[in-house]
């Protein structure tokens, strides 16, 4: 999760976004995992607009979300805003998720570039973020993704994707490994401007069923 609408804003949304989606597949989640994570992630939304209610030096609060979960070897995701899941399979990069922005809406009406999106001057507006209004349309896969050995998942914010281009990603994945990686994306974040949170996880498949990944790429 990637916090907005200031310092004390943001890091409250995001931390209790992660807080409720945490604790609702803890408690008793809905057996259906696609069904669960719209569940989890609607919940999130409408405690930071209560929360947002409340108290005024919140107003305006938001954050994006990406979630990742794993069942029998078959992974789900869902998310709102910005911040990515990205797929790295046979050394090469996939995004697994469509950004929720204004400058994504450019380029799938053909008016804007890919390459285009990070310097575009209204790159930072969203176009869906959780606690902006009493409910949000969750993006959930609609199919499950199977990954094979080997296979890397990166979730990250646009303080990485918004500073460090997809082949510089890729060219790091395929030359580090554990945490070195992780930690060498967010040196290339900060080198870059480093202007933003900058969140980075590497989830790396050790064992799998799947002798191929299946997935849709975005």
């Amino acid at each position: 999760c990637d916090g907005m609408g200031g310092h004390v804003g943001g890091a409250t949304a995001s931390q209790n976004a992660v807080k409720v989606i945490l604790n609702y597949f803890k408690d008793n989640p809905h057996p259906n995992p696609i069904i669960a994570l719209e569940k989890s992630i609607s919940l999130a939304n409408e405690k930071i607009f209560l929360l947002s209610r409340e108290k005024p030096d919140l107003k305006g609060m938001g954050t994006t979300c990406v979630v990742l979960i794993n069942i029998e070897n078959s992974i789900y995701i869902a998310h709102v805003g910005d911040s990515r899941i990205y797929l790295h399979s046979d050394n090469k990069l996939y995004r697994l998720t469509k950004d929720h922005s204004f400058v994504q809406k450019l380029v799938d009406a053909g008016q804007l570039e890919d390459f285009e999106m990070e310097s575009h001057p209204r790159k930072n507006e969203l176009t869906k973020a959780l606690g902006i209004a009493n409910s949000v349309v969750v993006e959930v896969a609609e199919k499950p993704i199977y990954a094979k050995k080997g296979d890397k998942f990166l979730l990250c914010s646009d303080g990485l994707s918004g500073l460090v281009n997809d082949m510089t990603i890729l060219n790091t994945i395929n030359n580090t490994s554990g945490d070195d990686t992780v930690n060498e994306l967010i040196q290339l974040a900060e080198n870059a401007g480093g202007n933003d949170n900058i969140s980075v996880d590497i989830v790396e498949v050790v064992n799998s069923s799947h002798i191929k990944s299946s997935f849709i790429d975005q």
